[in-house]
């Protein structure tokens, strides 16, 4: 017998793996396993809130929202869709639109956790392109890595991104602009012979599973040790499961407090780099790529076994359960 819970689906179409026709299909499948699905494709916010209120008004069962996109038209960035659910009332996947906003802007986040006691990477945000960096960067010193400061997704990060001089620093600051329309994120760079990256992620429930990988750039034969955006698109990245017991707890202990200095919900991706001093918080994920070849469903099954059917399935279990709390 079926639940008597419906879900809404909300496709967001990108240009990203994780947001392909191919995801959003298998999400839909992986729904249907247990509940009925009505999936919304809009690309307007009256679209979308007319949808929904008209599955209100006809269906008398429970809904529930499966979304896994920050926008309607991410190219714009318009439609916040975790805002318009909020405001919409239905209980929905994942964090509410205050705490993604806070993730999407990487400075602030670095703040909070830097004022929690949580190691980041140091850094400065340039706001305009007439900025005088130098006084900036000798106090952390070279090499630095330049990011869009409102990007996820590996977003305007090229192997160039890294640089070692102010007249490379401030060529990339300007790509960024120019390109993006946003500030720039000026970053200590974590490298070193002792360094290595990894990547956490959080499905929180009853139980909260982790799922500690290092990224392998060994198998990647990467020139440098960055996760470039054509790397993501054409999903080059490869992982291998993080074995040492020590590294596993800090990695997790760190982890599981950036989630809840953050106040994320249901899942989301933690990303470190360490060295020989210390392990560092790059940033939180709020919500993570879910498609096949992502970093957390990939380790979710090499972890615990879990298909990718099983984790979508949990997921919204256990979003469910949190939310009539």
């Amino acid at each position: 017998m079926r639940s008597n819970l419906e879900i809404i689906l909300i496709e967001s179409y990108t240009r990203k793996p994780w947001r392909s026709l191919e995801t959003y299909q298998l999400i839909e499948q992986s729904l249907k396993e247990e509940w009925r699905v009505h999936s919304i494709n809009a690309f307007k916010r009256l679209d979308l809130t007319s949808n929904i209120n008209k599955l209100r008004l006809e269906r008398r069962k429970k809904l529930f929202v499966f979304n896994i996109a920050e926008y309607l038209d991410e190219e714009n960035k318009v439609g916040f869709l975790p805002g318009i659910l909020d405001e919409i009332g239905l209980p929905h996947l994942g964090s509410s639109g205050e705490t993604v906003e806070i993730g999407l802007d990487k400075a602030a986040t670095k703040k909070l956790l830097s004022d929690q006691g949580i190691p980041t990477p140091r850094f400065f945000v340039v706001k305009d392109k007439t900025f005088q960096t130098s006084a900036e960067a000798k106090k952390i010193g070279f090499p630095l890595i330049v990011k869009p400061v409102n990007e996820g997704g590996h977003i305007g990060i090229r192997e160039d991104s890294v640089v070692y001089d102010e007249i490379a620093l401030n060529k990339i600051i300007q790509r960024i602009h120019e390109e993006h329309d946003q500030p720039a994120l000026v970053e200590e760079f974590i490298t070193g012979p002792e360094m290595r990256e990894c990547s956490v992620g959080i499905i929180d429930g009853e139980t909260r599973l982790f799922t500690p990988i290092e990224i392998d750039y060994e198998a990647m034969a990467a020139n440098k040790e960055i996760l470039s955006y054509e790397s993501a698109q054409q999903d080059l990245e490869k992982t291998k499961l993080v074995q040492e017991g020590k590294l596993r707890k800090k990695m997790i202990d760190l982890a599981e407090r950036t989630f809840e200095i953050l106040g994320a919900k249901d899942y989301s991706r933690v990303d470190l780099r360490m060295n020989g001093l210390d392990c560092y918080v790059l940033e939180i994920n709020i919500m993570p790529g879910l498609g096949p070849k992502s970093f957390l469903p990939q380790a979710a099954k090499e972890i615990y076994g879990l298909e990718y059917a099983e984790l979508i399935q949990m997921m919204v279990k256990h979003s469910m359960g949190r939310q009539k709390k």
